[in-house]
């Protein structure tokens, strides 16, 4: 008997021991490619692109890095008065419309194999000189049926139209900008006229459209909620008039049974504070009715003013953005921008069109994309600075790893069962991405892709 307790203690100290090494050993990144937790989301997308021509050279970049979907938001032709310029003419009518840019703007993006994700709306403007296209509409149905006949175009042929079978129609953009009225620069009304709007055009393109994702508002973010700026404490009032606005949104739809296929948010700060912002999305849409509506950052970038400059470590940050929305279950992001002025709010391009350490960390993530299936890391929190996923599919199996330290280099080494490493590719010192074997450790603010066989 007491051999069998022996026995017994043995056998749960030798599991402890074997779980305690396999979720705690340092440096030790295990992947299990067999065990698939979900599907890889499309959270490497992006607003905006540099050309808007046939046959772009810089454009295929994005066909490369397997990206499905750019928003169309500060594509000033795609703005509905730029689309219908008088208010006054008839919704119904084809020649009320010009869709001559906007239909250029939608044929390029087709062309890249991206669906373009239409904002309903405004870009941002000058509280003064578009004072008139920022006030409410003075119909709030006519605005829709406009919308309406958009997707008609644009979907089913209306007008001389496509069908680009475009499924996301995002009403407005940061109708809360500002908690000074007379210096929002995408609303000019109050939040409870654009409640109602919202309201009015979701039910209405809903009734029309069953089969697509209508939703918004475009949200300025959620500042106000981190750690070390409290809510109720160091927040600034314009973030807290952002959750405020979030808050009394969905109250005001909730309360109206208003339809919301996705809810979008904007967010320009660290990685993980965004985790934060997630949770606190998700956990408010569910009490509100909400849980089943996908959330979609479609416009971030990690902390412009701390980056400054775009070389390895900005795309490491980057990257460990695209790795966190994918391990928190994010269902669509919009990188801003895709342009290619090498600016730090667009960063994918540097040097006269050259791809950027960003660029290419969003490269891997489309490779993993494409394998389709999410992989199990069985010890995924490895370091508070150290982000990694993996996939697998028919296509093969990949494991992307970002380090966002400033100066610690972190040990690493790849248990991954059957399977051994194929290829490893990095980012160096001068922005080239370059074959390299797998290294013992990873660099402060470098990111690793790496291939596997069996």
């Amino acid at each position: 008997m007491l051999q069998k307790m022996i026995g017994a203690v043995t056998a749960v100290i030798m599991f402890l021991t074997s779980l305690t090494q396999m979720i705690f050993t340092p440096g030790v990144i295990r992947v299990d490619f067999d065990s698939v937790v979900g599907e890889m989301k499309p959270v490497h997308n992006i607003d905006r692109m540099p050309e808007y021509e046939p046959g772009s050279e810089i454009n295929r970049y994005f066909t490369q890095a397997n990206m499905t979907s750019c928003r169309t938001h500060d594509i000033n032709c795609t703005d509905i008065h730029r689309v219908f310029p008088d208010f006054t003419k008839d919704a119904a009518d084809e020649s009320s419309y010009n869709f001559t840019e906007s239909d250029r703007v939608m044929a390029a993006i087709a062309e890249t194999g991206m669906e373009p994700f239409f904002r309903l709306g405004i870009s941002y403007s000058d509280p003064v000189l578009a004072h008139d296209n920022l006030v409410p509409p003075a119909d709030y149905t006519k605005w829709a049926q406009i919308c309406e006949h958009i997707i008609l175009h644009y979907n089913e042929g209306w007008a001389d139209g496509y069908r680009y079978n475009i499924r996301y129609w995002e009403i407005w953009n940061e109708p809360e900008n500002s908690d000074d009225p007379s210096d929002n620069h995408f609303w000019l009304g109050t939040d409870e006229e654009f409640f109602r709007l919202y309201d009015t055009a979701a039910k209405y393109l809903k009734e029309k459209f069953p089969a697509l994702k209508i939703g918004g508002y475009g949200s300025c973010g959620f500042y106000a909620l981190t750690k070390t700026n409290a809510l109720n404490t160091g927040a600034s009032e314009r973030n807290r008039y952002f959750v405020t606005y979030f808050n009394n949104f969905l109250n005001y739809i909730k309360e109206h049974n208003s339809p919301m296929d996705f809810f979008s948010w904007h967010s320009y700060t660290v990685t993980e504070k965004n985790a934060r912002y997630i949770q606190y999305i998700r956990e408010n849409l569910a009490k509100a009715g909400y849980g089943g509506a996908e959330i979609i950052c479609d416009e971030w970038n990690y902390n412009p003013t701390e980056n400054d400059k775009i070389d390895r470590r900005y795309g490491a940050n980057q990257t460990s953005m695209l790795i966190m929305f994918q391990n928190e279950g994010l269902d669509m992001a919009h990188y801003y921008d895709g342009d290619d002025d090498g600016q730090l709010w667009a960063g994918l391009f540097v040097n006269g069109r050259q791809p950027s350490s960003a660029y290419y960390g969003f490269w891997a993530f489309g490779q993993l994309y494409k394998l389709g299936s999410q992989a199990k890391i069985k010890n995924l929190r490895l370091y508070d600075d150290l982000y990694a996923v993996a996939a697998t599919g028919s296509g093969g199996q990949a494991l992307l790893l970002s380090n966002i330290s400033e100066k610690r280099d972190r040990k690493i080494s790849v248990d991954a069962g059957g399977y051994t490493v194929d290829k490893c590719m990095t980012v160096n010192e001068n922005g080239e991405w370059v074959e390299i074997p797998l290294p013992s450790k990873i660099e402060s603010g470098s990111i690793l892709y790496i291939t596997f066989k069996k």
